[in-house]
C-alpha cells in the first residue's frame, strides 16, 4: 500500500527550501526594485518572481526525476562534461562565492550596526562557520533544523516588517516610475540572482530529505519534492511581493534616486518602519537569511561530493572541508574570489538552465543530441556575453546586443532554441534510420 504524503513533512521541506533560496541578495533587491518601479511595482514583482523563484522551481522539478543530481541529468550531454559543469557550479556557488559572502554580509548588516567594530571580523567569520558546520554536519537533520526552527523565525521577522509597512505606510506610492521598462528590469534582476542554478544544488538536499520519509515508489518521491518546491516558491512570492511594495512606498519621499545603495535603502526602510527596534529586526532577519542559506549551501556541497566520489558516510568530511574553505575565503576577502568565480558562473548558467529545461521532457527524448547541441550553443553564447562584459571581444558587441531578449540577460535563448529545433530534427531522422 502506497504511503500517504504528509502535509506537515511537505511544509517542513518547503520552508527549508525557501530559507536556502532566501539569502541577503533576495532581501535587498526587491525593495530597490519597488522604489524604481513605483506605481508599476506589481509588474516588477511579477517579472522578478518568475525569473527568480520560477527558474528555481523548474530546477527542482526537472532534477527530481534524477535523484536531485545535475550530474546525472547532464551526463546525457557527456559524462565528463557533466562532472566538470556540476563541480564548477557547486564550487562557485558554494565555498568559492556565495557561502563566504553569507558571513561577510551578516557581519556588515547584522553585527556592525549594533556593535560597531568591537567584534573582530575574522573571529566572527570563524564562529559563524563553526555554527554552520554544527548545524549542517548531519545531513538527515539539515531540513528539520532549517524547516522547523530557523525558517519560521525568519518568516515571522520578515512578515512583522511587511505587515507594519502595510498598516503604517512609509509614504504614498508614486505614479511615476524611475525607469522605462519595469518588466524588463524585474526579469533581469530576478535572472541575475541565479536562483535557478541554486535550485540545481539544493534539489539534492531536498530529494535526500524526501527519501528519508520512506515512500514506496519513485513517483511519490517526485510528487513530494515538487509539492515542497511549490510551497517554497509561494513563500518566496509572498515575501517578494511585500518587500517590493514597501520599497515602492519610498518612491514619493523624493530622497532616493537610481544611485542609492540597495543595502542602505533597506536599512533606512527598516528604521522608518520599526524605529529604534528596526536595527535589531534587521540584524535578526539578515543573520537568519544568511545562516539558512549557508547551511543549505554547505549541505548541498557535502551531498554533491559524497555522491560524486561514491563514498558513503563521507558527507561530514566534505561538509567540514567546505566550511573551512568558506571561512578562509571570507577572511581573505570575498571581492577577489567574486572576480574569478562570478564570470565562471555566468558562463555556465545558460548551459545549466538549458539542460534543466530540456530535462523536464527527458523521458520523451530518445537521442542525446537533443541535449548536446543546445547545451553547446548556450555554453558558447554564455561565454561570449561574459567576454563581451569584460570588454575582450568588442567587435561582436553590436551582434550580441542586438540578439533577441539580450536586454533581459537572455541573449543566448534564441540561438539555443534554434539549436534545439535542429537537434530534434536530426534526432528524428536518426531514429527513423
Amino acid at each position: 500500500m502506497e504511503k500517504e504524503i504528509k502535509k506537515k513533512d511537505l511544509f517542513v521541506i518547503g520552508f527549508a527550501l525557501f530559507a536556502m533560496f532566501f539569502g541577503a541578495g533576495n532581501l535587498i533587491f526587491p525593495p530597490f526594485l519597488g522604489l524604481i518601479s513605483s506605481g508599476k511595482w506589481i509588474v516588477g514583482f511579477v517579472g522578478f518572481t518568475l525569473a527568480d523563484a520560477g527558474l528555481g522551481l523548474l530546477s527542482i522539478v526537472a532534477l527530481s526525476k534524477y535523484d536531485g543530481s545535475l550530474n546525472i541529468l547532464a551526463s546525457r550531454v557527456n559524462k565528463i562534461f557533466a562532472v566538470i559543469i556540476s563541480t564548477a557550479i557547486i564550487l562557485c556557488i558554494g565555498p568559492f562565492l556565495a557561502t563566504p559572502r553569507t558571513a561577510a554580509t551578516t557581519y556588515e548588516m547584522a553585527i556592525m550596526p549594533i556593535f560597531g567594530e568591537s567584534i573582530n571580523r575574522y573571529l566572527f567569520s570563524i564562529l559563524f562557520f563553526v555554527l554552520v558546520t554544527v548545524l549542517s554536519i548531519k545531513p538527515s537533520k539539515v531540513v528539520d533544523i532549517v524547516g522547523k526552527i530557523l525558517t519560521p523565525a525568519l518568516l515571522i521577522c520578515i512578515l512583522i516588517l511587511i505587515v507594519n509597512g502595510i498598516i503604517n505606510p512609509i509614504g504614498e506610492v508614486s505614479k511615476t516610475t524611475m525607469i522605462d521598462n519595469v518588466l524588463e528590469r524585474g526579469i533581469k534582476d530576478g535572472y541575475q540572482t541565479m536562483d535557478g542554478i541554486a535550485g540545481c544544488m539544493f534539489s539534492l538536499v531536498v530529494i535526500n530529505a524526501v527519501k528519508q520519509m520512506n515512500y514506496s515508489s519513485k513517483k511519490t518521491e517526485i510528487k513530494a519534492t515538487v509539492f515542497s518546491g511549490i510551497i517554497a516558491t509561494l513563500c518566496l512570492a509572498v515575501v517578494y511581493g511585500g518587500l517590493v511594495y514597501i520599497g515602492a512606498q519610498t518612491s514619493s519621499l523624493g530622497i532616493y534616486d537610481l544611485k542609492v545603495d540597495n543595502t542602505e535603502l533597506f536599512v533606512d526602510i527598516t528604521n522608518r518602519l520599526m524605529g529604534g527596534v528596526g536595527v535589531y529586526i534587521l540584524a535578526i532577519i539578515t543573520a537568519l537569511a544568511c545562516l539558512t542559506t549557508a547551511i543549505g549551501l554547505i549541505s548541498a556541497t557535502g551531498n554533491f561530493f559524497e555522491e560524486l566520489t561514491g563514498k558513503e558516510n563521507s558527507y561530514p568530511v566534505f561538509a567540514i572541508i567546505a566550511s573551512l574553505v568558506s571561512a578562509l575565503i571570507s577572511i581573505l576577502g570575498v571581492s577577489k574570489i567574486i572576480s574569478i568565480s562570478a564570470p565562471i558562473l555566468e558562463t555556465l548558467y545558460p548551459c545549466a538552465m538549458t539542460i534543466v529545461i530540456i530535462g523536464l521532457f527527458s523521458e520523451k527524448i530518445k537521442d542525446n543530441i537533443v541535449f548536446q547541441i543546445p547545451a553547446a550553443i548556450s555554453f558558447i553564447f554564455g561565454l561570449l556575453y561574459v567576454l563581451y562584459g569584460k570588454k575582450m571581444i568588442q567587435n561582436l558587441g553590436e551582434f550580441l546586443k542586438n540578439m533577441p531578449f539580450s536586454q533581459f540577460g537572455l541573449g543566448w535563448l534564441v540561438p539555443t532554441l534554434i539549436g534545439l529545433v535542429v537537434a530534434a530534427l536530426i534526432g528524428k531522422i536518426r531514429n527513423k534510420n
